[in-house]
């Protein structure tokens, strides 16, 4: 799948403004997320999300993980577009939400983190109230995250490396 979500309706397999994120907020009232959060709901295994704070003029890059466990559930929805045909591809976008009280420290979003006790929920195709599936477009509990200050080799997607990953050192 492509990161961005690039509705069914588009006429070419591009947007104009960046879709890598689906504002909790306003989903329901969006002609662009309405109808995926609503029925293709996902899954998005990630090890952890960088952020950025901003101090003054200067941005520090960190690297948010959870505490109790190597993979991170994000809240997704995805879309095809020119479903069943050859031309067919799918895109998705995460879920965000505002901040709770770790990262607001650090950025005033993040991303929509599933408990695992919700995932059969999340992904029930039955499931499609606006209230019942808004229910769970909430922040995770601020205990379950932690995070270390990285390099700013981050800002750079061609330093894809592993000591992009690594603490930054005093």
């Amino acid at each position: 799948m492509t990161w961005g979500l690039i509705p069914e309706w588009s006429p070419e397999f591009k947007m104009k403004f960046s879709t890598i994120n689906a504002r909790s907020e306003g989903v329901f009232e969006s002609r662009l997320y309405k109808k995926p959060v609503l029925q293709r709901r996902c899954i998005i295994p990630v090890s952890g999300f960088f952020e950025w704070k901003k101090e003054g003029t200067a941005k520090r890059p960190f690297k948010i993980f959870l505490k109790d466990s190597p993979i991170m559930p994000l809240a997704g929805i995805w879309t095809s577009w020119r479903a069943g045909s050859p031309e067919e591809q799918r895109s998705f976008s995460i879920m965000t939400t505002s901040a709770n009280s770790f990262m607001e420290k650090i950025n005033d979003r993040m991303p929509v983190i599933l408990d695992p006790k919700q995932f059969d929920e999340w992904l029930d195709p039955e499931v499609h109230e606006p209230e019942h599936v808004g229910a769970m477009l909430k922040q995770c509990p601020a205990e379950w995250l932690d995070s270390v200050e990285v390099s700013t080799l981050v800002n750079k997607p061609a330093n894809n490396r592993p000591e992009v990953l690594e603490p930054l050192k005093a």
